[in-house]
């Protein structure tokens, strides 16, 4: 069964930051040296460098925008790689194995979480008995910390996303076991991955999920798997937009990831 929506025919809205630390083997040449030409070979990449800091010798931090296609592990790949290929003379293996990666948002994931946990109330139905079917079928798991790290094979990570989806034409979906279809649906799909959900914000013509998925995953696989799984549950018919929205967020916003680097 070829999927409904894939990465030609669905679009994406984003803002995708993450937080970046290298650690050196040994002393790494100061950024003046290379910073140039790294920015501008990731870009091609879909990589963009705004900030670069070494609070030491031998460790780098950057702040990243990056395109919704990539995942953190290839994030990594970009970097790492062509900053080793412009410093291998002076230095052919500069870096540990081990490294850090976070999603940053413009809030951090408390503030987040509790945006979300609102979106019911935000968005009253008319009808008393809709609004209490659709408070009814939100979801949370307090016991996940989507700004807590997670480790991989070779590195700690945060891929923590907020994914917003919305019906076809504006369509205000109220019918109890279409709504309940989609929120179990959602729910088999984080557990089938192995994601990390720990809410959704469930209303009659959009969705919010807040997800944490894997060192691999990008934020477009997610969007994309989460479209076609939901489609599935409706009989196989494409019951929201060919469009997504996702964002990054941690345990830091963006502002207090560019403090710590200005201080630094």
């Amino acid at each position: 069964m070829e999927p409904i929506y894939n990465a030609e025919n669905t679009k994406a809205a984003y803002q995708l930051n993450w937080s970046v630390a290298l650690f050196g083997s040994n002393e790494i040449p100061p950024s003046t040296d290379w910073l140039p030409y790294l920015k501008s070979s990731t870009e091609p990449d879909g990589v963009r460098i705004l900030e670069c800091h070494s609070p030491s010798s031998n460790v780098i931090q950057f702040l990243i925008s990056a395109l919704p296609a990539l995942s953190p592990s290839q994030i990594i790949r970009f970097v790492k790689g062509r900053l080793q290929y412009v410093i291998r003379d002076e230095n052919p293996k500069a870096f540990r194995r081990n490294y850090f990666i976070g999603s940053v948002g413009e809030v951090n994931s408390q503030i987040l979480d509790q945006y979300v946990g609102k979106q019911a109330a935000k968005h009253p139905m008319a009808d008393s008995t809709v609004q209490s079917r659709i408070e009814a079928l939100q979801f949370q798991d307090s016991l996940v910390d989507l700004g807590s790290r997670r480790t991989g094979n070779y590195g700690q990570y945060v891929n923590s996303l907020q994914i917003v989806l919305e019906n076809s034409e504006d369509w205000h979906e109220v019918r109890e076991e279409v709504l309940l279809a989609s929120r179990n649906m959602i729910l088999r799909c984080a557990a089938k991955k192995g994601w990390l959900l720990s809410r959704m914000g469930i209303l009659s013509n959009h969705i919010h999920i807040l997800v944490g998925i894997g060192v691999n995953e990008s934020p477009e696989s997610a969007a994309l798997s989460l479209l076609n799984n939901l489609a599935f549950a409706q009989g196989w018919k494409p019951v929201f937009r060919f469009s997504y929205y996702a964002g990054t967020f941690g345990a830091y916003d963006r502002n207090a990831i560019r403090q710590a680097v200005n201080e630094a």
